[in-house]
Parts: structure tokens; sequence; C-alpha cells
């Protein structure tokens, strides 16, 4: 999987196919945010990190995620599914970013 992640890295840097890279530009400005979301996805699997990643601040499709991972598209899926499940539970903090409720 690293193979496919350093070629779909290398293809963005060459090509110049980088999405609207906003979301980015709104973590990186509040360093607090940044930190509180770095350490949430290091809390994930490299895989579920990956999927997220490019399916959420990338923005890429089920299929243009698998496609980059050389995985199917249900594994995007379920690896999108446990990620995000560990993050509800795993990382509370997140909840305080979106003003999501507390238990």
């Amino acid at each position: 999987m690293h193979d496919n992640v350093s070629w779909w890295r290398r293809r963005r840097e060459t090509t110049g196919a980088v999405p609207d890279d906003s979301a980015h530009e709104e973590v990186s400005s509040d360093p607090v945010t940044g930190l509180v979301i770095r350490r949430a996805l290091m809390r994930l699997t490299p895989a579920q990190r990956a999927v997220l990643v490019l399916r959420h601040l990338d923005d890429l499709s089920e299929r243009e995620t698998a496609e980059i991972l050389g995985v199917s598209i249900g594994t995007v899926k379920s690896q999108n599914a446990a990620a995000l499940a560990r993050l509800r539970t795993g990382a509370p903090e997140l909840l305080d970013l979106t003003g999501g409720p507390h238990e």
C-alpha cells in the first residue's frame, strides 16, 4: 500500500492534480485545530488514515481512493467506516472542533 500512496503523491506533484486545498488551509491556519486533528489521525491504522485523508480531505470518490491504494471499493468502505467509528469513540476532542454533542 505504501508504494501506491507514494505513486499517488508523485503523480500529484508532477501533474499538479491537486484538488481544492481550502480544507487543508483552514486546518493549518489554526495550530490548535491542526494539532487535534493530527493527533486523532495518528490513532488510526495507516490504512484507515490513508482512506480517511483521501476520501474526506482530498475529496476523492471511493473508486478513486481504491485505485490509488490498490484495494477494492469494499475495502475502502470498510476502512472508512472503521476509521470514523474509531475517531468517534477514541478522539472525543474532535467534537469540540465541530460543536457536536458530548456524552
